[in-house]
Formats: structure tokens, C-alpha cells, sequence
């Protein structure tokens, strides 16, 4: 029982420190995506019926905002951990509603529920990645006095909830395979070319992957037997273009297609139904 009219922290939860590794995995931490997550916040709200939809990455000390609809735009990008609603929503895999704020022991002394604006009903649902980690949170949140979800808008956001959690699981997975082949990429040139410093291999890496480079880079290569004098690779350079796998395809990115996906909200919501 808090008597001291003050908002209280929340408890850790018992994995903090593997959680906050998962987080700090993600990479989105002060990345502005947000135009990769808005779509899922617009789904939130829609759903919900509610007016402000927000999702948040929680760190040590900080909730870091992936996106948000319905709070001021020039709401900074991360608030103190100990400041938000979030926090209480780590401790569980399933989703936290609160149907009255200002009656609940652990909210009803927020600023923003005993002062403007007057939050009465907020609900978190925890992102939870593929190792059973929570990320942090998409919420919802309203002022009205009668604000609610009925059972199945609680079961849509969870779906929707699941669906954010899997593009973040893709996106880390995808970023340290980038990391993995760039580190091996740069050994293996740094093996066959140790005389090179940084710039010299980019230029190297740069004239095998098909692109124009500089006279000066022209020059320096061929000075190193890798280029002869028409411009073209030596034997010497194709051997290392194979060993670097230059020779079996272009590493191609995978892009997330925001048009394709916020074209239309309502086929969205038709998925999450079906699942």
C-alpha cells in the first residue's frame, strides 16, 4: 500500500539482466524506425478504438519509443524507465489492463492519472521475443471514463502484439548475420591483403563488387598486381574475389515494404482473425 501519494517503481523482474540483453540484441535502441512500427500502433488504435497507441522498448533506465499515435509530437524519444506505466507490464507475458487508474494502487499517483490528461484506462501488452524475453510493450490508453476492451479486441492486440515481436525477432536476426558476414568478410580480405589499411580494402571490395572506383584506387591496385593495366582483375584478384564469395551472387538486403503493408489496416485485421 502506498500512503505517501507517490508513484512507485515497479519490481525487476527475476531475468532483468538476460531481458536487458535481449533488448540491447534488437539494435533499435535510439534508431528512428518508426516508420517500420507505425502500422502497428495504427492497427493498435484502430482496434482498440482508443485515442493514443504507443510501443516501447524498456532498457535499464529508459522506455525508448519505437513509435507513437496520439501524443504530442515533440514527445522525446525515451522517458525514465521509472516514470512509465511499462515497467509493471514486464513481469508477466500476459497482457496488463487496467480499467480505472486513478483506483489502482500502483497508478493512481501518475502525473498523467491524477493530473491532465487524466488517464483512466491503460492497457500493455508485452513483447515477447523467440527466446520468451519481454522487449517492452504496445499500450493503449484513454481518458474516458467508460474505456474498455471487450475479449476479443484483447485477443486481436495480443495477436498484433506477437506479429511486432516477430519483425523485431527478423530484423535481429538479419542484423547479426550482416555483422557475422561483414566481420568475416573484412578478415578474409585482411588475410589475403595485410598491407592494406581500411581505406585501401574498401576500394578492393569496391572494384570486385562491379562499382566504379577513383583513378587514385585504379592506380594503387594495379601498383599491387590486383588490377593489370587495362583495368581489369588479375588472377591474382580473381583468386581473392572467389575466396571472398564475390563470385557466387550479390548479398542482397531484405527490405520491409511499408506501402505494401499499410495500404490497408482492414486485410490486417482480417489475418489477426484468422490466426
Amino acid at each position: 500500500m502506498n500512503e505517501n501519494n507517490i508513484f512507485l517503481p515497479a519490481k525487476l523482474p527475476s531475468n532483468e539482466s538476460r531481458r536487458l540483453e535481449a533488448v540491447r540484441r534488437t539494435g533499435e535502441l535510439d534508431v528512428d524506425n518508426k516508420d517500420l512500427f507505425i502500422v502497428f500502433n495504427e492497427l493498435a488504435k484502430q482496434i482498440s478504438n482508443m485515442p493514443v497507441s504507443y510501443t516501447g522498448l524498456m532498457d535499464q533506465d529508459r522506455q525508448f519509443f519505437l513509435c507513437h499515435i496520439g501524443m504530442p509530437d515533440d514527445l522525446p524519444d525515451s522517458i525514465p524507465r521509472e516514470s512509465t506505466f511499462c515497467q509493471f507490464a514486464l513481469g508477466s507475458t500476459k497482457p496488463l489492463i487496467v480499467n480505472d487508474c486513478k483506483n489502482d494502487e500502483r497508478f493512481k499517483n501518475h502525473p498523467i492519472v491524477c493530473g491532465p490528461p487524466y488517464v483512466t484506462f491503460y492497457g500493455g501488452f508485452p513483447i515477447i521475443n523467440e527466446a520468451g524475453y519481454i522487449l517492452g510493450t504496445l499500450c493503449v490508453t484513454d481518458t474516458k471514463q467508460d474505456a474498455n476492451l471487450s475479449v476479443s479486441q484483447i485477443e486481436l492486440l495480443t495477436k498484433l502484439t506477437g506479429r511486432l515481436a516477430h519483425q523485431l525477432d527478423i530484423q535481429t536476426q538479419q542484423r547479426e548475420f550482416t555483422a557475422s558476414k561483414t566481420i568475416d568478410l573484412l578478415n578474409k580480405s585482411i588475410k589475403h591483403l595485410p598491407q592494406f589499411n581500411i581505406s585501401n580494402l574498401i576500394g578492393f571490395l569496391t572494384v570486385i563488387s562491379g562499382a566504379q572506383v577513383d583513378r587514385e584506387t585504379v592506380n594503387f591496385l594495379t601498383m599491387n598486381k590486383l588490377l593489370d593495366k587495362n583495368g581489369f582483375l588479375t588472377p591474382l584478384a580473381r583468386k581473392i574475389q572467389k575466396d571472398l564469395g564475390f563470385d557466387t551472387g550479390v548479398h542482397k538486403k531484405i527490405m520491409f515494404n511499408n506501402d505494401e503493408i499499410s495500404s490497408n489496416l482492414d486485410n490486417m485485421i482480417s489475418e489477426l482473425e484468422n490466426l
